[in-house]
């Protein structure tokens, strides 16, 4: 990953629900997240999908880091939704 602000916006989304994003990958997807660089990338690719889908592409930083947290509250939707975005970015990769 090669830009400042995706490394960060990469690390933020680790920081609020990287335990559910590893569990999720290592349960579902541990055949298509290959090293640290894909789980890097998976991260940030998880928060342009909430940027564009959730905040339809006006969010900044906080906003998504706002709703993962308000996300990881619930856990039972915060598994739903992760495991549908994850899986929708794995499939695009394909």
């Amino acid at each position: 990953m090669r830009s400042q602000y995706k490394r960060k916006l990469a690390d933020y989304v680790d920081s609020v629900v990287g335990d559910i994003v590893d569990e999720l990958v290592n349960k579902y997807y541990s055949d298509k997240i290959e090293g640290y660089q894909d789980y890097e990338k998976l991260l940030y690719n998880i928060a342009r999908e909430i940027k564009n889908e959730v905040l339809r592409g006006k969010g900044t930083i906080n906003d998504i880091v706002v709703y993962l947290e308000s996300l990881r509250s619930k856990r039972n939707v915060a598994n739903l939704i992760l495991s549908y975005l994850i899986g929708k970015i794995l499939n695009k990769e394909e």
